[in-house]
């Protein structure tokens, strides 16, 4: 948690925005590209920073993911046996939500009426879903080639395994249509204010991870993991851009202006 302390000297009646102090105006830019690699080494690198409130939320997820992988082959088994056409017919509608490619003209969309409305609210959305998206996919995809989990469909069980496996049958651990999904949903929640809107977001990225088990394409746990990675890397970037939490240390900055002048000096830490 940021804690702020703010030194003023000078300050006159009136205000002006700080010119030591830039508000992101969150479009498609360099600045924008220089705070995506920070972000993204952020969220990287973030496990090496955690502390005991950190690690108690790997534990349940570790717990709730552990549970699941017990029930990996009840639970397929019972929602392979219950398929129908109507059935894969919405299945493959929330299939589609989870889909990156979706997510990102998603986030295009956003950020286009961002721009038309001059809305630096939707912009941020649309650039931060992006960050999350592509953040949380890459871990994904990395752990899925690194532990080569077996899909349902391979025929091999819920416990084998292939390391290092490039194949798609061997890739199911963790869901990365739960991770995208997840990524998403948790951004549009951060960025906006209303109840609606989060739960419409959640859930339909919940369904995502129900449709994953129902194509037999991943595991119950897999889908699980998958989603708290996307739900943690996307509070992790988008913590890094709420007020005071982006930046730690000393700031000094001057306020001009017919009615001002004021030299200001904030510590955070």
């Amino acid at each position: 948690m940021s804690a702020g302390l703010v030194l003023a000297a000078f300050v006159l009646a009136g205000a002006m925005p700080c010119l030591g102090q830039e508000t992101p105006e969150y479009r498609l830019n360099t600045h924008f590209l220089a705070a995506f690699a920070r972000d993204f080494a952020a969220a990287v690198t973030s496990p090496l920073h955690w502390h005991g409130r950190d690690l108690g939320r790997f534990a349940l997820v570790g717990g709730a993911t552990l549970g699941a992988a017990a029930f990996d082959e009840g639970i397929r088994d019972w929602s392979q046996d219950r398929r129908t056409e109507e059935s894969d017919d919405i299945s493959a509608v929330f299939e589609t939500a989870g889909n990156g490619a979706f997510l990102l003209g998603l986030s295009a969309a956003l950020y286009a009426a961002g721009e038309i409305w001059d809305s630096r609210g939707l912009r941020k959305t649309a650039l931060l879903s992006v960050e999350s998206l592509a953040t949380a996919s890459a871990l994904a995809a990395a752990m899925k080639i690194i532990i080569g989990r077996a899909r349902p469909y391979a025929g091999e069980g819920p416990y084998s395994f292939h390391p290092f496996s490039t194949q798609s049958a061997h890739n199911s651990f963790p869901s990365g249509h739960a991770t995208a999904a997840f990524a998403v949903a948790t951004t549009i929640a951060c960025q906006t204010r209303g109840v609606a809107v989060d739960i419409l977001a959640y859930s339909t990225a919940v369904m995502v991870g129900l449709s994953r088990i129902h194509d037999d394409k991943h595991w119950t746990s897999s889908v699980i993991a998958g989603s708290a990675l996307g739900y943690f890397v996307a509070r992790t970037i988008n913590g890094r851009h709420a007020a005071g939490g982006t930046s730690k240390g000393v700031k000094l900055g001057f306020q001009l202006g017919p009615q001002r002048q004021a030299l200001v000096l904030t510590c955070a830490f």
